[in-house]
């Protein structure tokens, strides 16, 4: 009885101590990723061909997306402390965000085009719908 307890008493502190290293978003995307691939019931070809364009997508864009946040950090940073910097870097941060949207878009389109054309209906459906939920809780 007593290895029981203390079995159990290191599996509960491996545990914990997992899920307060675990990065939460990366659960997350994961699973949004699963249960849009066994939504749209993707073949394991289409799965693998979206996987390869998120990894070549994150890969090129990376640096962006770097400096986008050391910006932002430094936006913040400069607005608490009522320095009047904070605008240039506003600005710079203004001019960034087409690039991000349009690397997003590229990604999304490139994923899009992976999909049959039921496929593609089908994901059409689920943002009208998700859309529309949208519009009525507000």
């Amino acid at each position: 009885m007593k290895r029981f307890v203390i079995a159990l008493m290191v599996t509960a502190t491996a545990a914990i101590t997992f899920a307060q290293t675990a990065d939460p978003g990366q659960f997350h995307r994961h699973a949004r990723a699963d249960r849009f691939a066994s939504q749209l019931d993707l073949t394991d070809a289409q799965k693998q061909q979206m996987k390869d364009i998120r990894t070549a997508s994150r890969e090129q864009n990376k640096q962006l997306y770097a400096d986008y946040r050391a910006k932002q950090q430094q936006f913040r940073a400069l607005k608490q402390a009522n320095d009047p910097s904070a605008d240039d870097i506003k600005a710079e941060l203004e001019t960034m965000r087409p690039q991000i949207r349009a690397a997003r878009k590229a990604s999304r389109e490139a994923m899009r085009n992976v999909l049959t054309p039921e496929q593609r209906s089908q994901l059409e459906q689920w943002k009208a719908e998700r859309k529309s939920k949208r519009r009525s809780s507000r």
